[in-house]
């Protein structure tokens, strides 16, 4: 699950007590009471989805008089925050875990550069909106509609009138200098897809290790400690340009491989060839 890296910033605007330095918490006039409904309609919610987080433990209980509860603002600014993760992607569960962790003191700054390591683009790259006759200046009569399909499948790109988003320029002009050798633009297509395949299967097997071997580490407690958010931060720091060498050297070993194997033969024809029409002068 990828997330935004303003969500704490998020959390900290809505829930009373909590800051960071960029923002200051919203302020609420803490006399305000409401009954269940006046609440629900105060968060945009359901006065039965009230009682499943008190149930959950993610809200406090009301105020008690006699048979009548009675809510705050705090209750309110909580609603907004389980709101907005929900919004965000985060499961009851893991919104429940990390309220906890705020109202048992985490400083907010380690749980910001944990969120910062794990969901911060691993590309400098941003995706250009560039316009389609472009694309076909680039690959001319290669780029068919069966091609643009496929790249489109890929999410290599994606059409919007007469403009089109590409993902990844580089890979873009790297396809587009091979196409010009002479590789058929769609059967270049077929080797991204089978490329994405095996290396999002290492990816997965790497990121595994680290939960197995890193992470497991704190399986039994309901959180890491404090002081281990930093140093879990530079884990998932360092492992950026150690999983991008390690995918370089890898594929260069094999590039070599395959080139001295497949194309050898080829060359030394060539070699031969030239070898005999040069005697044959």
């Amino acid at each position: 699950m990828k997330l935004p890296h303003k969500t704490l910033h998020f959390i900290a605007q809505h829930l009373p007590g909590f800051s960071t330095p960029a923002k200051k918490p919203v302020e609420l006039p803490q006399a305000k009471e409401y009954t269940i409904d006046e609440l629900a309609r105060a968060a945009d919610t359901t006065a039965r989805n009230i009682r499943a987080y008190q149930d959950r433990g993610l809200l406090p209980p009301p105020e008690l008089r006699g048979r009548k509860g009675f809510y705050f603002n705090s209750h309110l600014a909580r609603l907004r925050v389980i709101s907005g993760l929900l919004d965000r992607g985060y499961s009851l569960s893991s919104i429940k875990d990390l309220i906890s962790a705020l109202e048992n003191g985490i400083d907010l700054r380690h749980l910001m550069g944990l969120e910062s390591a794990m969901t911060s683009p691993w590309t400098d790259e941003e995706p250009m909106l560039v316009p389609m006759a472009e694309l076909l200046a680039m690959f001319g009569t290669h780029l068919t509609p069966e091609a643009l399909k496929r790249a489109i499948e890929l999410d290599l790109m994606k059409p919007d009138g007469t403009m089109v988003t590409v993902r990844s320029m580089r890979t873009l002009r790297a396809g587009a200098e091979l196409v010009a050798t002479g590789i058929p633009l769609e059967e270049l297509l077929d080797i991204v897809r089978m490329l994405r395949g095996n290396v999002e299967r290492v990816a997965n097997e790497l990121v595994r290790l680290v939960g197995d071997h890193v992470l497991s580490n704190y399986e039994t407690e309901e959180l890491p400690p404090q002081e281990e958010f930093p140093k879990l931060a530079d884990l998932v720091w360092r492992m950026r340009p150690l999983a991008e060498m390690a995918v370089h050297a890898e594929l260069a070993r094999a590039m070599e491989n395959a080139a001295s194997r497949l194309l050898s033969d080829r060359l030394e024809k060539i070699i031969e060839r030239l070898a005999r029409e040069r005697d044959g002068k």
